[in-house]
């Protein structure tokens, strides 16, 4: 039983890589090598020296008790040996919650040669700390004891890592992975950033807005974008903004495959520290039509956390207002009275069905073509509007705001909607007061 415990003991001791951290153990001890620079081995030890374990012939002969063995490091060749304290202890501290030991030990890792034996004079092989005991940016690894470091494995995707797990700290938005290997495809982004970068799907017609401005977003520096047409015979407009400055890059393939796997990329634009651009893409000039699948690919990079970014792209044909069917409903009469009070609430209809997610706002297209129609019509102010009104009696008197003797009192706008016609609509209550009697 005891040659067991001691052999597992051992096991663990060879497992400790700095001094103190194998001190601690009962049955360790720490041998410095004559390097200079703190590096040295934890083994299997007691007050005497370092002692050799049985190894498994002799444990079956029942030989198995460990053999004190002074050459495993031998002071001869300048390695130190240490059991209680490591090396480097020059006094006691006296301190209210006990004795403290003062040290001068060099600690460098076996990174650095010690200045005034506790010093490290200049961390090497890629390590940094006042031992010598972290990786710099880029690398990750443990380079205690002699350790190494490694550079970071991001796949291109990023410069820096965890010093210790290697996690890649992602610098595109929708790209993730320990080794950022992935997109995001839950959150709607698409390709295969092993061989590109991955995308944010757009819809058409509808606005996106990204919030970057969480802890975890501050390593982004980039954030990508794919649009496809969805008419041949409709143009596509663009539209991004945001509030810090961003470079972009904007071009087409005749499909998303083509673009993110074998680079046939065809320049567009390019624009550098900008924070808005519009522009838009003409189907006929794209040839929509025989290139069906066409695709855009928006690149917006080199941006600073944190920041918002706005995109909204859009397929729409232009809608010319001709006649605007209001309806007023009383009981048992229905009449309009004030054209301009329907204008006025077409033109203050904004936003308000705004659809929120974690980090992306989005407006119904329905929403957004009535705020177009409304901001077409408000920029014309001299066109004319025609009235028709819906009603089972005779036409109303427009010019004197009665409908056969009955005067209107109050009118109340409901909501806008489209009729069947394709035209707007706007539903509204209507109060009337019928004359006084003689």
């Amino acid at each position: 039983m005891t040659s067991l415990l001691m052999a597992s003991t051992a096991e663990n001791c060879s497992g400790y890589r700095t001094c103190a951290q194998c001190l601690e153990q009962p049955g360790c001890g720490w041998c410095t090598d004559p390097s200079n620079t703190g590096k040295g081995q934890c083994m299997e030890a007691s007050s005497r020296g370092p002692m050799r374990m049985p190894n498994a012939s002799a444990i079956a002969k029942a030989k198995s008790e460990p053999v004190l063995d002074p050459g495993l490091c031998p002071s001869d060749n300048h390695y130190n040996w240490s059991f209680i304290h490591c090396p480097g202890i020059i006094g006691v501290h006296r301190h209210r919650a006990g004795p403290q030991c003062i040290e001068r030990a060099c600690q460098c890792n076996g990174h650095s040669k010690c200045i005034n034996e506790s010093i490290c004079e200049k961390c090497q092989d890629l390590t940094t700390g006042k031992n010598c005991d972290s990786c710099i940016s880029g690398y990750y690894g443990d380079p205690t004891n002699g350790g190494s470091c490694q550079p970071c494995k991001c796949n291109g995707h990023a410069s820096v890592c965890n010093t210790n797990s290697g996690k890649c700290f992602c610098t595109t938005k929708g790209i993730k992975g320990e080794e950022c290997q992935l997109c995001e495809v839950e959150n709607r982004y698409q390709g295969n950033p092993l061989k590109g970068t991955c995308y944010y799907t757009l819809l058409i017609d509808y606005q996106f807005t990204f919030s970057l401005s969480q802890e975890d977003d501050k390593y982004y520096t980039a954030i990508n974008f794919v649009a496809t047409p969805e008419e041949q015979n409709r143009d596509l407009d663009m539209f991004i903004n945001a509030s810090k400055n961003f470079n972009l890059n904007i071009t087409w393939a005749p499909s998303f495959a083509a673009g993110t796997q074998t680079g046939e990329e065809i320049p567009i634009i390019s624009r550098t520290n900008i924070k808005e651009y519009k522009d838009t893409f003409s189907n006929e000039k794209f040839d929509f039509h025989n290139n069906p699948n066409i695709t855009f690919f928006v690149y917006v990079s080199n941006f600073t956390w944190s920041i918002k970014i706005q995109t909204f792209d859009f397929s729409l044909k232009m809608v010319t207002l001709r006649t605007a069917v209001i309806s007023a409903v009383t009981s048992g009469t229905r009449a309009l009275h004030a054209v301009t009070e329907a204008l006025k609430l077409f033109i203050d209809i904004n936003s308000c069905l705004t659809l929120a997610t974690e980090y992306e706002f989005v407006i119904h297209p329905y929403t957004q073509q009535l705020i177009r129609e409304m901001q077409q019509m408000a920029s014309r102010p001299f066109a004319s509007v025609n009235v028709a009104l819906e009603t089972d009696e005779e036409p109303p008197d427009l010019i004197g705001g009665s409908v056969k003797g009955h005067k209107l009192k109050h009118l109340k706008a409901l909501k806008p909607e489209r009729c069947v016609t394709g035209d707007i609509c706007l539903l509204a209550s209507a109060e009337t007061q019928s004359p006084k009697k003689k």
